[in-house]
């Protein structure tokens, strides 16, 4: 399995580099760092594209051949692992560009980025990666660690569940992992769907024993998803990128530092097709 990490170098992307360094403890993955020159700047429009660009990518391909050794210094295992670094007009547009041609399997991202010659608000660029990337994404924020996927928390209005299920089960079965599907209500909904029932018809359907149900009610869908995250202690969330509103308020400013899977928990995101 190919795993594509973009980098900025900053703290926080190295927090998704270590992320995936645990996963590849467990999994034989193949990791590739991706650092992206955003050439749609003003700096690059003001200054002159080559010259600017090229000054950038030496800086680049210093910092790259450091963290790469570094990464190599400290690894316990055998780490196989590459690095490319392009330009791109548009990072989310690169990164989809690069992992289609590149045939890879998942996008592991942090949500902010650095400052300075190299500044990509890679904060910013978490959304639309997600959003326009037609290849599962793991975010991961600032506190999480790769600690095994034991438990994935899987939100869900149950419209779409076995095709949302038929993209989420290979990764379940390649982790080995509990999916716990969430329905959340609120008081005012009417809800009389048999989640036993649905439970043991999804494990038949997709002969797969580590699938649960749960029903929570809460007028808030953040705070519902948070509540139970912490409950069963899970390792990560996983939701689908046609519920655009819910994104907006994910990865929106005013979300507080207490929501448990913003600071801790990573996410998996898939596109709806």
């Amino acid at each position: 399995m190919k795993i594509l990490i973009p980098t900025d170098f900053s703290q926080l992307s190295k927090i998704a580099i270590q992320y995936a360094i645990g996963l590849s403890k467990d999994f034989e993955l193949d990791l590739i760092l991706l650092h992206i020159i955003n050439t749609n700047t003003p700096a690059m429009a003001r200054i002159g594209s080559k010259k600017l660009g090229e000054a950038i990518k030496t800086s680049s391909e210093r910092d790259m051949n450091e963290l790469l050794k570094k990464i190599k210094n400290e690894s316990s295992h055998n780490l196989k692992i590459s690095a490319k670094i392009i330009f791109g007009v548009s990072i989310e547009k690169a990164v989809e560009s690069f992992a289609l041609k590149n045939n890879i399997n998942i996008i592991c991202i942090g949500t902010k980025g650095a400052t300075g010659l190299k500044k990509m608000i890679f904060g910013s660029n978490a959304a639309g990666i997600i959003a326009n990337s037609s290849i599962p994404v793991i975010t991961i924020p600032k506190y999480a660690q790769y600690k095994g996927i034991n438990n994935i928390v899987y939100s869900s209005d149950l419209e779409n569940l076995e095709e949302e299920l038929k993209l989420l089960i290979p990764f379940a079965k390649l982790m080995n992992t509990w999916i716990n599907i969430l329905h959340i209500i609120n008081k005012q909904e009417n809800f009389d769907v048999d989640l036993q029932f649905q439970e043991n018809r999804l494990r038949t359907l997709f002969s797969y024993e580590k699938i649960k149900t749960k029903e929570l009610e809460n007028d808030s869908i953040i705070k519902g998803i948070n509540q139970y995250v912490e409950d069963i202690d899970a390792d990560m969330v996983a939701m689908f990128t046609r519920r655009t509103a819910l994104f907006e308020k994910l990865f929106h400013k005013s979300v507080t530092k207490s929501a448990a899977f913003q600071t801790k928990t990573p996410l998996l995101t898939f596109q709806k097709e």
